[in-house]
């Protein structure tokens, strides 16, 4: 049981004695932090999270929390998916003292920029994971034709005009794919985790979502909308109007869930994962692109 998971049950125990009654305010982070045992800021915010979830709380953000309800009278928020972001869930993930972390998606740009900050806090020690195993499902940029990032040209241009988005993209997902393991593979290198797995393959297909299973307990899912845009192209290379897809964005919306409250959907994910990359995914190889 982490830190959070602790801070969490003692939060909901205190809510259910009445030590922090319906309609009042919890103390603040600061406070939190102090009354129960010197935790992180982030412990404390992940136990809060995990209360809203519970639809126990709301607020905690910028001020004190407010009490909803008691534990067994809660309605809403744990019925449905939350609006999550991976930043805060990759936090609350790598409380654990074994990390694991299943991921599809269409460049991992959002994972190995948003990894960073745990990568810190273990480089600070100040969490110390004994194991993390990343298993990373790309799409195949050297044996197929992606439906998208692609040019919009007419069928009689297609093998007149050199589509300069493709070789654009695949340099991406070569770059964030040997960012992440690089990083990952560094912390066991200096001695600073024992056991890290990095496996990366590729799948034949167009991803058309992103999705981020972290340590078999949450799921977060999203959805790549389409849209054109007219980048400047490379130097020397003709202007295109590119089909593409909004594949990083502070702003994008990810679907949340978390167990128990939604176990069906997270474990039905989670044999969805395995199912492709068991099944269908290959090996990648970098080497020659």
């Amino acid at each position: 049981m982490t830190k959070s998971d602790q801070l969490a049950g003692q939060l909901t125990a205190d809510i259910a004695s009445g030590r922090y009654p319906v309609g009042e305010r919890l103390p603040s982070q600061a406070e939190l932090r102090t009354a129960y045992g010197s935790v992180s800021r982030t412990t404390v915010m992940t136990a809060l999270r995990r209360l809203t979830d519970q639809g126990l709380i709301r607020g905690g953000q910028g001020s004190p929390a407010v009490v909803i309800a008691k534990p067994g009278e809660a309605v809403g928020p744990a019925a449905s998916a939350g609006i999550g972001d991976l930043r805060s869930a990759l936090r609350e993930a790598f409380e654990a003292d074994e990390i694991t972390m299943d991921v599809l998606s269409l460049t991992s740009e959002t994972m190995a920029t948003y990894l960073g900050d745990p990568v810190v806090l273990i480089t600070q020690r100040e969490i110390k994971p004994k194991s993390i195993r990343l298993r990373l499902m790309l799409p195949d940029i050297t044996g197929i034709k992606l439906a998208f990032p692609r040019a919009l040209l007419p069928d009689d241009q297609e093998s007149e005009v050199r589509d300069w988005s493709r070789p654009r993209h695949r340099d991406m997902v070569i770059r964030y794919a040997k960012t992440l393991e690089h990083s990952l593979l560094t912390l066991r290198d200096r001695g600073l985790v024992a056991d890290v797995s990095v496996r990366i393959r590729t799948v034949p297909f167009t991803p058309p979502l992103k999705l981020y299973l972290l340590n078999g307990n949450q799921l977060l899912e999203g959805y790549y909308t389409l849209t054109t845009w007219q980048p400047e192209p490379p130097k020397g290379e003709p202007e295109l109007t590119i089909l593409d897809s909004d594949s990083f964005s502070a702003d994008a919306t990810l679907f949340r869930y978390t167990t128990p409250q939604h176990s069906v959907k997270v474990e039905t994910a989670q044999r969805f994962f395995d199912s492709y990359w068991d099944n269908l995914a290959q090996e990648a190889d970098f080497s020659q692109t």
